[in-house]
């Protein structure tokens, strides 16, 4: 019989989509989120009978691991209306979230910014949209390709992620994948004096 393989994309459309369709808010989150799923969940699933493949290349950027690929999903994905991306910038919303500036979506590709309380430059709430839901309902977890145990395991990590804040999951990721911070302009302050 053979393995059971999901790709980045229907991955990040899980993460989305579990937690009671909780959003993630941030770049930082949603990109360290994609990008710990690749070094440590993907392994995890992999053990228990689901593989991963056409996962997204991430590479040393201005803030830690960064993977253009993950951008292009999320727009498609909003060109499609699987998902939708709010501008949380303007919201009351803004004292539950994380405090940094708003940008165009894409500019961390070309912006560089130190301040540390700017890591992220952008102010976004992800969240799947009906289209989403129904693909995944219908394709994913409606032909059995994913089951609860799997389920479980992303669930539990979307809710870990979501918990922390970012400069906490940028120090992890700094510091448990230090290869990924060569072009970090934001190292000594994420890491202090280490």
């Amino acid at each position: 019989m053979a393995r059971k393989k999901l790709n980045g994309a229907d991955y990040l459309l899980l993460l989305l989509y579990l937690d009671n369709k909780k959003p993630i808010r941030g770049a930082i989150r949603l990109m360290k989120m994609m990008f710990l799923f690749d070094k440590e969940i993907s392994a995890i699933l992999a053990n228990k009978g689901l593989d991963s493949e056409n996962l997204p290349d991430f590479y040393a950027y201005d803030y830690g691991a960064f993977s253009k690929e993950v951008y292009e999903q999320i727009e498609l994905f909003r060109s499609i209306e699987f998902i939708s991306v709010k501008d949380i910038m303007s919201t009351e919303e803004m004292v539950a979230v994380d405090d940094f500036e708003d940008e165009p979506f894409i500019d961390e590709l070309y912006q560089r910014d130190s301040q540390v309380r700017r890591f992220d430059g952008k102010h976004f709430e992800y969240r799947i949209a009906k289209n989403g839901v129904a693909f995944l309902e219908q394709r994913i977890i409606g032909e059995g390709l994913i089951t609860t145990e799997h389920l479980q395991v992303l669930e539990q990590f979307k809710k870990k992620i979501n918990s922390l804040s970012p400069k906490q999951i940028l120090r992890y990721t700094y510091t448990k994948y230090p290869e990924y911070t060569a072009n970090s302009l934001i190292k000594s302050e994420v890491l202090g004096d280490e």
